[in-house]
């Protein structure tokens, strides 16, 4: 059975809300399933929620890996200490956005409990399951960092512009008019020119781990057949069911992000290109790409 999630980009509901956190924002979510026989069911849902979240069955995986890391980090012994995603690892340039609450959004995360969402990832001391488990939180980071960045987009433009900026406009180019109107507020555009300068990098790096979504899925399931010969340490061995449910988990929060990811990509394909006089070569290398050793770069 194939399933596959396509989530429209954002739709603006009101005006800039006083917390980050508050502002509200629908989404339509289509799932399409295959059956053996080929037939195929869709299923439409709409979504609405605050920027604090993440929608359906993406914010369940989120969650449910969060739950089990923290059980295998607890459980776990003779193994390195667990690691955590910060915005300069899911690319090149993030690092000038990291630790700066009007564009790093990973810091303000929460979980679908309101739990504050950590991004963090189990390591067992082999290679291939630590970096299947970072890239998964990774994947988890880049959509929710994504989701928020066209989402405060809208809010400022549509503030800057005192009009409307829904899902059926094109974003760059009403943040472009957003940019070059001259009665706007000043820090406003500031705060918006920072937004889609970060755009330019992230419609370069969701695009590329689109790509990669099925390969990833199939190395997952790869590393869950594989663990009674990779994974030889009695300590590990006693928690097969665990390490087995982490992998599954892992696998879940990659196949929704990337169907997440899919309409995001669309949404920020005007600023890859070029956007506040930032350019980003469509050749550009990842950090993303760069951390999978075990994953064969397409190109």
């Amino acid at each position: 059975m194939r399933r596959i999630l396509r989530v429209v980009p954002p739709l603006v509901l009101a005006a800039l809300a006083s917390g980050c956190s508050m502002i509200p924002v629908k989404m339509h979510m289509e799932t399409r399933t295959m059956n053996a026989d080929g037939r195929v069911e869709t299923k439409t849902k709409d979504w609405e929620g605050t920027l604090d979240q993440l929608p359906g069955e993406l914010a369940k995986a989120g969650s449910e890996l969060g739950d089990v890391t923290a059980k295998m980090v607890k459980q776990l012994t003779d193994v390195p200490p667990p690691g955590k995603v910060e915005l300069k690892d899911l690319g090149p340039g993030m690092e000038q956005y990291q630790n700066r609450p009007e564009t790093d959004f990973l810091q303000a995360a929460r979980n679908d409990k309101g739990e504050k969402e950590e991004f963090s990832y189990v390591r067992l001391g082999v290679d291939s399951y630590d970096d299947f488990f970072k890239t998964a939180q990774e994947l988890h980071a880049l959509t929710w960092q994504a989701t928020q960045t066209t989402s405060h987009m809208r809010q400022l433009t549509t503030k800057i512009l005192s009009e409307k900026v829904d899902a059926s406009a094109d974003l760059h180019a009403a943040v472009e008019k957003g940019l070059a109107s001259g009665s706007a507020d000043a820090a406003l555009k500031t705060r918006l020119g920072g937004l889609a300068s970060m755009g330019a990098l992230l419609g370069t790096l969701v695009p590329r781990m689109v790509s990669k979504t099925t390969q990833l899925v199939s190395a997952g399931q790869k590393l869950v057949t594989g663990m009674p010969t990779s994974l030889t340490n009695p300590k590990l061995v006693t928690h097969f069911p665990l390490v087995k449910q982490g992998l599954l988990s892992s696998i879940a929060v990659i196949h929704e992000s990337g169907g997440a990811m899919l309409g995001l990509g669309k949404e920020l394909g005007g600023f890859r290109r070029t956007t506040v006089g930032l350019l980003v070569p469509s050749e550009q290398r990842t950090g993303l790409a760069i951390a999978q050793p075990w994953l064969p770069d397409p190109r």
